[in-house]
């Protein structure tokens, strides 16, 4: 039987704007987002960035031989952050409904400026994290990412929740593939899609007997 769920946040809960990214990285003289995916040499300082592992002094002076002359530190953070767009409300209520029935975890690899932006989103919701969350495990705050297997035994460990009482739902292969080999039910979502999962579907249904 399911009693925990853990939720990664984006492309997840928060919803992802890949359009408005793409047009930021170019603005300062980056590849779209795949290109710097491919690019080795941009995909790590952007990746431990992104993930909270590095602090931006490091990250800026990493990332700005790959970018225009001209682009300014505020330009280029604010290129990192264009992909946050909005949190849907019915989410938020969903989160909060679950929590009637099952523990409900967030499991993220975020940055700190990403995870202000969500708890004010969150806030303007009407809701509080801990409304929405019994626990937020945040990459930044644990300097752990996934999909090294040490951040869910972190969870595992912090909450006492046990793998395979547990399902997940990320829109990462290889964090679903890492969660899947500790024995977790893991769920691949489509990006800012989790409506169309029928595992998160059937969850939002209450427990038979319960009303």
């Amino acid at each position: 039987m399911i009693n925990n769920i853990i939720f990664d946040l984006a492309g997840v809960l928060l919803n992802l704007n890949i359009e408005r990214d793409t047009e930021a990285l170019l603005s300062v003289g980056l590849p779209d987002f795949e290109g710097c995916i491919a690019n080795r040499k941009i995909r790590g300082p952007i990746s431990l960035y992104l993930n909270g592992l590095t602090d931006k002094p490091t990250f800026l002076k990493a990332i700005r031989p790959f970018c225009f002359p001209e682009a300014t530190d505020d330009e280029i953070l604010a290129s990192m952050d264009a992909v946050l767009d909005d949190l849907p409300a019915s989410r938020l209520a969903a989160l909060v409904e679950l929590r009637k029935h099952y523990k409900v975890y967030l499991l993220s690899n975020l940055y700190d400026t990403a995870w202000d932006y969500t708890q004010e989103l969150i806030q303007r919701g009407g809701y509080s994290v801990e409304q929405c969350f019994d626990e937020a495990f945040i990459s930044y705050q644990l300097q752990l990412a996934k999909p090294n297997p040490l951040i869910y035994q972190k969870v595992f460990e912090a909450t006492g929740i046990k793998p395979e009482e547990t399902i997940y739902f990320d829109d990462t292969h290889d964090n679903i593939e890492a969660a899947r080999k500790l024995g977790v039910v893991s769920c691949l979502v489509p990006m800012n899609e989790i409506e169309s999962c029928e595992e998160y579907r059937r969850l939002l249904k209450f427990r038979e007997g319960e009303t």
